[in-house]
């Protein structure tokens, strides 16, 4: 996959881990780095709750130096709590600030902020403006193609966020309506990618090589950002590089590999956040661990009981 800059950043790829709440944490976006993403995103924080000094909100965006560059993203609908948000998370330590103009969730919406900020065009340039000119580091955003099917507002907002200084734009490849089901709309994205002139990185569906070709060949696309098809499976970052640049089909991780993948999950959440908080933590990507195996339901069941390393590496003797 060829490198990409954002800013003065020069990633060593162009594919990425997206943000994901609740989900990409410190030991997951650690997973990622270490099978070939070339860059990792943190789970939504609230800007609000980052200005009021909230240690749980700040907890999110702790960094390592095993997984720079990061990208840490905040959500907000106002000026001044953005700006100072973004203050903040450059003083975190984070290489690169990004804002969601993309998350469908109610709660979110009704704070006026993620894709709700879609429907004002204006407010969203008065925020990247203030957010840009707050920091000295590099600055991008995750939008959705719309609010609802059939709308694409991708291309207005991509000429804006330019306008802004933004350095790069992801776009979510569906309208908020619709999360995270359905296909991805390619003609839109296509859309979106015209005549931009900052990098436009895809996102939605991606899973394996045939549903990532698909959107590197649309002329300008510049480069991919993967989700919930990376979650236990994130030598797909490690495949897809050697797909593109050596035209070669890599195996997919086997069940020793996705085992593997679990128990070290397992031991770095234990040791972030303690025994039994971290092995709770994990009870949100468990089931992609396990969704395979034989037992897939059992171990399942036994893992949202597990409160210990000890108790998780008997649940992997089921695994064999």
């Amino acid at each position: 996959m060829k490198k990409i800059k954002i800013g003065k950043i020069e990633l060593k790829n162009n594919l990425m881990l997206a943000p994901m709440a609740g989900i990409t944490d410190l030991p997951l976006r650690i997973l990622a780095k270490e099978n070939g993403a070339g860059l990792v995103y943190s789970e939504m924080a609230s800007a609000k709750a980052l200005v009021y000094g909230d240690d749980k909100t700040k907890k999110l965006l702790k960094i390592d130096n095993a997984e720079r560059p990061v990208a840490a993203q905040i959500f907000g609908g106002d000026t001044h709590s953005m700006s100072e948000a973004a203050k903040i998370v450059q003083g975190l330590g984070a290489d690169i600030i990004d804002i969601n103009l993309g998350c469908p969730v109610r709660k979110i919406a009704k704070a006026g902020a993620g894709a709700k900020l879609l429907a004002d065009e204006k407010l969203i340039s008065k925020i990247l403006l203030a957010v840009v000119k707050s920091v000295e580091i590099p600055v991008t955003i995750k939008i959705r193609t719309g609010l609802v099917e059939g709308q694409n507002v991708a291309p207005e907002i991509i000429k804006i966020a330019a306008e802004n200084g933004v350095k790069m734009v992801a776009v979510h490849a569906r309208p908020a309506s619709r999360g995270h089901s359905g296909e991805p709309d390619l003609q839109a994205f296509t859309e979106a990618c015209l005549g931009a002139e900052i990098p436009v990185i895809a996102n939605g569906g991606i899973i394996d090589e045939i549903t990532a070709d698909r959107f590197m060949k649309i002329p300008n696309c510049s480069g991919l950002m993967i989700g919930r098809g990376a979650i236990g499976n994130y030598s797909l970052f490690d495949r897809l590089n050697s797909f593109f640049d050596k035209g070669e089909t890599l195996p997919k991780a086997g069940k020793a590999e996705k085992i593997e993948w679990f128990k070290k999950h397992a031991e770095m959440s234990a040791k972030y956040y303690g025994e039994p908080k971290g092995l709770i933590m994990m009870r949100k990507v468990c089931h992609y661990y396990v969704k395979d195996l034989p037992n897939a339901s059992r171990i399942r069941d036994m893992f949202n009981k597990t409160q210990t390393l000890s108790e998780f590496n008997k649940i992997l003797e089921f695994c064999s």
